[in-house]
C-alpha cells in the first residue's frame, strides 16, 4: 500500500510517498510563488492559492516519478496533510476565501490575546499554557475587531491544513487536534469553550474537530481527475507540521522523547497524563491514542557555531573534537537575549567560562554548551514526574556532526537514536497509514520508522561530563530565572 504525507510549510510544499514499511518511492517539493503578500508592517500573509498551486505541482511530480517505475503500485491509497500551526483563514459560505491567510509569525493581535487571556483563564490553567498573539484565536478576534466586513461573511475559519483537505475532497469543516489547539479548543473536554460567547464569537464558525489520523473522505473525483491520482484515494485528517515532525523523529509511546536541534532546540515527549507546566513557552498536543506531547522550544540551539565559525570550516574542526573533549569550558552559548526554554527568562544572556583562546577548543565547548542546556531541559521534565526512558530520538541539523551526537549522548548518559528519514512530511505518511493499513499510530511507528544510528554515550566521558554538568546548572541557577520556567 502507498501512503503520501503532504506537508505545507513557510516556505513551499513537500510531499513524499512511501510503503507501509516507511520506504520512499517518490518525493517532491515547490516553492511558494510569494512568501509574504502582507501590507501591513510587520505583517505576514499568504495567499491560499498559492499553497494550493504548489501542492497540484507536488502532487502531479509524485505521481508522474511512480509511474516511471515499472512494476511499481502507482495508486496511493491514503493522504495526509500538515500546515503551520495558528494560520487561519476566513471562508465564505461557498468556501471561497474572503483575504489572504494569517499566518503562525503574524502577532498583530496583541490586545486580542490579553482579552482572551483573561476571559479564557479556566483554559489556560486547565492546558497548562498561555494564549500568545500568534495563536489563531487572537487573529480571529483581530478579524471580528478590525475586518468586521469580512468576519460578517465569515461561514467558518479553517486551519492551513484544512483549506487543502477541503480542495482536495470538498470537505472544509473539519480540523484536528493539533491545528485545533492554538484556536482555543479544549482538549481535555474535547469542546469549545463556552467563553467564546463571552467574546462575540459564534462557535458555528470554527470547524469539527478529529484525532489526528482519521478517514475523512475520499478525494472528488474531479480533482482526481485533474491531477492524475487514485481516484479511491482516502484524506486522512493530519497535523501542525511541528507535530508531524515529532511523529517522525520517533516520539509516538509515553516515555518516547524527541530531541530536534537545528538552529535551536526543540523537546518533545510522550506522556500518560497532562502535565501543567507553569512556564509561558510549554503546552501538550494530543495524540490520537489519548496520550500528550509535552514540549518545549528553546532559543539556544546549533546556531552557535554559525554565530562562532564560517560553516566552511565545519567539517574540519569536527576532526579535532575528540582531542580537546572535555574542554573543562563551561557556557551557555545563547543567540541574542532572553530564554524560553528549558526556562522562561527574558532577561537571559549566554555566557562562558573558561580559556577558549584555542579555536578548536572553543568549537567543542559550544557543542558542549548545548549539551548541557539540552540535559538541563530533560530534568526539568523528569522534576514535572514525566517519563524518560534511557533512549532518546534525536533529529535536526547537529546530527550531521558525529562528534557533536558522541558528546550528547555522553552528557546526557542516554542513547541516542537517529531515524534515517526525518521529514515533517513523513510524519504526515504515518498518520494517512494509523488511518488505513495499520489499527493505531503506534503500530504504523514500529512498521515505517527506520533507524539510521544508534550513538552510546562513550564510557571515559561519562562521568568527567557529568561534574561539568554539575557545575553547568550552578550557574544557571546563579544567572537565569530558572525558576520561573518548568
Amino acid at each position: 500500500m502507498l501512503l503520501m504525507g503532504l506537508d505545507i510549510g513557510t516556505q513551499g510544499v513537500r510531499a513524499v510517498v512511501t510503503t507501509e514499511n516507511g520506504d520512499i518511492l517518490a518525493a517532491h517539493s515547490v516553492g511558494f510563488e510569494i512568501l509574504n503578500c502582507s501590507l501591513r508592517e510587520g505583517g505576514y500573509e499568504q495567499e491560499p492559492e498559492v499553497w494550493w498551486r504548489a501542492a497540484c505541482r507536488v502532487l502531479k511530480s509524485c505521481q508522474q516519478e511512480l509511474e516511471k517505475k515499472p512494476g511499481t503500485d502507482t495508486r496511493i491509497a491514503a493522504l495526509s496533510i500538515d500546515g503551520t500551526s495558528a494560520t487561519v483563514l476566513p471562508l465564505d459560505h461557498k468556501n471561497q476565501p474572503l483575504s489572504p491567510a494569517l499566518m503562525y509569525n503574524d502577532t498583530r493581535a496583541k490586545e486580542e490575546a490579553e482579552r482572551i487571556r483573561r476571559a479564557g483563564a479556566g483554559l489556560e490553567k486547565k492546558m497548562g499554557y498561555q494564549f500568545h498573539p500568534s495563536f489563531a484565536l487572537p487573529k480571529i478576534l483581530w478579524m471580528k475587531e478590525h475586518r468586521p466586513r469580512i468576519h460578517e461573511k465569515t461561514a467558518r475559519y479553517v486551519h492551513q491544513a484544512d483549506y487543502l483537505v477541503g480542495k482536495l475532497c470538498g470537505i472544509y469543516h473539519v480540523t484536528d487536534y493539533s491545528n485545533a489547539l492554538k484556536t482555543g479548543y479544549d482538549l481535555v473536554e474535547e469542546k469549545w469553550p463556552d467563553f467564546f460567547t463571552e467574546l462575540g464569537l459564534d462557535t458555528a464558525l470554527f470547524p469539527e474537530v478529529l484525532p489526528p489520523g482519521r478517514i475523512i473522505k475520499k478525494i472528488s473525483p474531479q480533482t482526481a481527475e485533474e491531477l492524475g491520482l487514485n481516484p479511491e484515494m482516502l484524506i486522512v485528517s493530519g497535523a501542525t507540521d511541528g507535530y508531524t515532525s515529532a511523529l517522525a523523529a520517533g516520539a509516538v509511546k509515553p516515555g518516547d522523547w524527541a530531541s530536534i536541534i537545528g538552529t535551536t532546540m526543540v523537546l518533545k515527549g510522550v506522556t500518560q497524563k497532562l502535565f501543567l507546566p507553569p512556564g509561558a513557552g510549554t503546552y501538550s498536543h494530543k495524540l490520537p491514542s489519548g496520550a500528550w506531547m509535552l514540549g518545549g522550544a528553546a532559543n539556544i540551539g546549533g546556531r552557535c557555531l554559525n554565530d562562532a565559525f564560517p560553516k566552511e570550516e565545519f567539517e574540519e574542526r569536527n576532526t579535532h573534537v575528540k582531542e580537546v573533549i572535555p574542554t573543562g569550558v563551561i557556557s551557555y552559548p545563547l543567540h541574542g537575549k532572553g530564554e524560553r526554554f528549558p526556562f522562561a527568562d527574558d532577561q537571559a544572556e549566554g555566557f562562558l567560562m573558561g580559556d577558549i583562546r584555542d579555536e578548536n577548543v572553543h568549537y567543542a565547548a559550544l557543542m558542549e554548551g548545548v549539551a548541557y542546556a539540552e540535559r538541563f531541559a530533560f530534568e526539568q521534565m523528569e522534576a514535572l514526574g514525566a517519563e524518560v526512558g534511557g533512549t532518546v530520538y534525536t533529529t535536526g541539523g547537529v546530527c550531521r556532526s558525529q562528534e557533536w551526537l558522541q558528546i550528547r549522548a555522553s552528557v546526557l548518559n542516554r542513547n541516542l537514536r537517529v531515524p534515517r528519514i526525518v521529514d515533517a512530511a513523513m510524519g504526515c505518511a504515518m498518520l494517512a497509514a494509523a488511518g488505513t493499513c495499520y489499527d493505531t499510530l503506534e503500530e504504523a511507528s514500529e512498521h515505517m520508522i527506520q533507524i539510521r544510528q544508534e550513538v552510546p554515550p562513550v564510557p571515559g566521558l561519562i562521568r568527567k561530563y557529568e561534574e561539568l554538568y554539575q557545575k553547568a546548572k550552578e550557574e544557571y541557577q546563579k544567572r537565569f530565572r530558572t525558576g520561573g520556567g518548568l
